[in-house]
């Protein structure tokens, strides 16, 4: 697991907790099945990311979608190619260049800060 899957899979959480733009539709906290563990992520890095992620969305709806369903939903790479009609390669490939994206504009925006 690399840092910006890390960072994502900590904001996934805190976005099913009913946080953010991305968020689960859910005004309770909800705690991550798995694990039992609340997200691992301060709000303000969990707002960057969700800027973030919010971003991509303008530059491509699917690879939002893509994001969100892999770690706000949590579903497979087959299961996602699945509900986008494409391949596993392509899906590893959207994720990719999704991650790619919400990496760098954070980096910039921490950088900024």
């Amino acid at each position: 697991m690399n840092n910006i899957d890390s960072i994502l899979t900590e904001w996934g959480k805190w976005s099913r907790g009913g946080f953010g733009g991305s968020a689960a539709r859910s005004s309770v906290w909800v705690t991550d099945d798995r694990r039992g563990s609340a997200p691992n992520i301060s709000d303000d890095l969990a707002l960057r990311v969700d800027g973030s992620v919010v971003a991509l969305g303008q530059l491509d709806k699917n690879l939002r979608y893509v994001i969100e369903l892999s770690y706000v939903r949590r579903l497979g790479v087959i299961e996602i190619g699945l509900k986008l009609g494409c391949g596993r390669r392509k899906v590893d490939s959207m994720l990719a260049e999704a991650c790619g994206f919400i990496s760098g504009r954070l980096s910039l925006l921490l950088d900024a800060a």
